[in-house]
């Protein structure tokens, strides 16, 4: 009996690693999750992530796969063809790393590596909201702003992993200090994390809010999810919060757009299920900008495909590595 060609998908975060086993028409057939901090060191990380998947294969053997490749996204800068992580703010300890190549050598399929935000724009160009457009800008909101970038249909890396970096175009050169080291950042207006950060602000200075008896109770206690319910209520200070976000974001798109002449973007990740508060100022404040190329002809939707974006284009890069036609 012939068996049923598969890959493995590895988003691989911070928090936790996830990965699936993905058939060429970009069925997850099985997935498995398990948390990061269990590895804490090279060698841990490199001998689980080899011994759960041959694991997660055995368990799945009634499914009649066979596994061709495997598809690595990592958070952070990524040399694509070397396999190499050069630096990850959450996996600190994989710095300048060979990441894909010793991988590799545990295992006996080929193994690609990217970086995350690339790959949760791939996956969205195949599946999702970016399908049927050659040129997209993904964008994903959440700790902070990542983005990815497809050109004629492939991820455009850049030098040396570096392009696609949206959340470090300048919105104001003279904002807040950026976790970079620059100032202004689209990341300090536009992400979960400085929101919060920013609506606490607001709040200290004694900004009108229903959100000030809980700020002084329990600081702690506003987070994102906090301030989307808010300004579903009405909150005048949560309000403004999401219009600092979408005229951010207009802005830096228009940027790109100019710049690149996309058609397409796609904006996910946790902090942008508030889409409904940011999308109206952010497309007036991306049409009001873009003076030199028609609004008409660029569009920009929510992502569809969930946590599962990064998986999807993880499993679409492997299926190429394979040599197989999607």
């Amino acid at each position: 009996m012939t068996k049923r060609p598969a890959v493995i998908a590895v988003d691989l975060g911070g928090t936790n690693m996830r990965w699936a086993l993905v058939d060429r028409q970009g069925t997850i057939l099985g997935r498995w999750e398990r948390t990061t901090a269990t590895m804490p060191d090279e060698e841990a990380l490199i001998t689980t992530m080899a011994e759960d998947f041959f694991a997660s294969v055995r368990e799945a053997a009634d499914l009649e796969v066979e596994v061709t490749a495997v598809g690595l996204g990592v958070p952070g800068r990524i040399l694509p063809e070397e396999g190499i992580v050069a630096f990850s703010p959450n996996l600190a300890f994989l710095k300048d790393y060979p990441l894909g190549p010793l991988l590799g050598d545990r295992l006996p399929w080929p193994v690609v590596m990217e970086n995350d935000a690339n790959l949760f724009a791939y996956g969205e160009n195949w599946l999702g909201a970016g399908a049927g457009y050659d040129h997209i800008l993904g964008m994903t909101l959440g700790t902070g702003v990542g983005g990815g970038l497809i050109l004629n249909g492939q991820i455009w890396s850049g030098t040396a992993g570096t392009a696609g970096e949206v959340g470090h175009l300048t919105i104001d050169p003279e904002g807040p200090r950026c976790r970079c080291g620059s100032r202004g950042c689209l990341e300090t207006f536009a992400s979960g994390s400085w929101t919060v950060a920013w609506v606490k602000e607001q709040l200290a200075q004694k900004e009108p809010s229903w959100l000030t008896e809980l700020w002084e109770k329990d600081p702690d206690a506003i987070d994102g999810q906090t301030l989307v319910t808010a300004a579903k209520m009405g909150d005048p200070l949560a309000r403004r919060a999401f219009e600092r976000v979408g005229k951010a974001l207009g802005i830096a798109i228009a940027d790109v757009v100019h710049l690149l002449g996309l058609s397409r973007v796609v904006i996910g990740g946790r902090f942008a299920l508030s889409w409904a508060h940011f999308h109206l100022p952010m497309m007036e404040e991306m049409h009001r900008r873009l003076t030199l190329f028609p609004p008409a002809k660029v569009s920009v939707a929510p992502a569809k495909l969930g946590d599962d974006a990064g998986l999807l284009g993880a499993a679409r890069l492997a299926w190429e590595t394979a040599g197989a036609e999607l």
